[in-house]
C-alpha cells in the first residue's frame, strides 16, 4: 500500500487521478479506481476534501465508491482483529461501530461513543437501585425524555441499522435499538442481555423473567406476553428463544437484516460488503473456543 500523499505534487497526482476518474471510457474509470484505492486510508482527507468541490454528480459517486472500497479494507482488517477474541469477550460495540462505517464510509466513530458515555453519565445517578428500578429509569430516559421509538415509517431504510445514525435520528429497528440499551447497560453494568426472538429482538434482565421492546417504547414483557408476541408472527414458542443470545448472534443478526434490505432494493455492492463481514463472522477464523 503506498503512502500518505504528504507534498503538493503527490495531491497534484491524486488530482489528475480523479481528472480521470471522471473518464467515459469505464474500463479507464475502472483502472484509476484500483489506483486511487491502492492509495489507502491515507488518501481519503484528500478524497473527500475533493468530493466537498465536485459539482459533477457522476464524478462524486465514483470518488465515494473509491472512499468505501479504502474504508471496507480497514474496515475488514479492524473485523478480522476483533473476531480474535472469543464469543464471550467480543466487543459489540466495536463491531456495530465497524458495521456502520461500512456503511458510512467517513463515519468518524469517536463522538458516538462520547455520546454513549455522556447518556450513561446522566444515568449514572440513577443506577443504584434494583435491576427493575434501573430498567424502569433507563426506559424513562430513552423513550421519554430522549424519544427513541421504532421507525414505523421506513422499517427498511438500511440507516435503522447503523449504530450512528440511530444515535442521531433517535429511531431504529427493535435489534439496533435494543443495541443501544445494551451499550447503555454495559456503562451502568445493569444485568441486561439481548434476546433474539424470531422476528423481534428484545432485551432481557438476566436477574429475572422480565423483557423489555424497544421498538416499542421499552414496554416490560413477560415470558407470556413474548409468546402471544410469537404467536402473532406465526411462530410456536419456544423457551429456549428466551435465553441470552451472544455478541456474534447479534452482529450477524444486524449483517443479514442488512443484506436483506440492500439485496432487496438490488444494491449489491452494499449488500457484498456486508456479506464480506457476514462470512468472516461465520467463519470464526482465529477465533479462540470458536469450532
Amino acid at each position: 500500500m503506498k503512502n500518505a500523499p504528504s507534498s503538493s505534487a503527490e495531491r497534484s497526482n491524486i488530482d489528475a487521478l480523479l481528472h480521470l476518474l471522471s473518464d467515459h471510457d469505464l474500463r479507464v474509470a475502472r483502472q484509476i479506481h484500483r489506483h486511487l484505492v491502492d492509495a489507502g486510508p491515507e488518501a481519503v482527507p484528500f478524497l473527500r476534501g475533493s468530493l466537498e468541490d465536485c459539482d459533477d454528480p457522476s464524478l462524486a459517486a465514483r470518488i465515494r465508491a473509491v472512499i468505501g472500497d479504502i474504508t471496507q479494507a480497514d474496515v475488514e482488517q479492524d473485523w478480522d482483529e476483533l473476531l480474535k477474541t472469543s464469543d464471550e469477550e467480543l466487543d459489540l460495540e466495536a463491531g456495530a461501530f465497524l458495521i456502520a462505517r461500512a456503511g458510512d464510509p467517513q463515519l468518524e466513530t469517536a463522538p458516538y461513543r462520547q455520546r454513549l458515555d455522556a447518556m450513561a453519565a446522566e444515568l449514572k445517578p440513577l443506577s443504584s437501585g434494583t435491576p427493575r428500578q434501573v430498567v424502569r429509569y433507563m426506559n424513562e430516559y430513552l423513550f421519554d425524555t430522549l424519544r427513541f421509538r421504532g421507525n414505523t415509517q421506513q422499517y427498511y431504510d438500511p440507516n435503522n441499522s447503523f449504530l450512528h445514525r440511530v444515535l442521531d435520528d433517535r429511531v431504529g429497528i427493535p435489534i439496533s435499538l435494543s443495541v443501544v440499551y445494551l451499550l447503555l447497560g454495559q456503562r451502568l453494568h445493569v444485568p441486561v442481555a439481548g434476546v433474539g426472538l424470531p422476528g423481534h429482538f428484545l432485551v432481557g434482565l438476566r436477574t429475572e423473567p422480565v423483557f423489555i421492546d424497544c421498538f416499542h417504547q421499552g414496554a416490560l414483557l413477560t415470558e407470556k406476553d413474548c409468546a402471544r408476541l410469537l404467536q402473532n408472527y406465526g411462530v410456536e414458542f419456544d423457551r429456549r428463544y428466551l435465553e441470552p443470545c451472544s455478541h456474534v448472534h447479534i452482529l450477524a443478526r444486524m449483517l443479514r437484516n442488512l443484506i436483506a434490505v440492500y439485496e432487496t432494493r438490488q444494491e449489491t455492492t452494499h449488500g457484498r460488503r456486508f456479506r464480506r463481514l457476514l462470512t468472516r463472522l461465520e467463519n470464526g477464523e482465529n477465533r479462540p473456543g470458536v469450532h
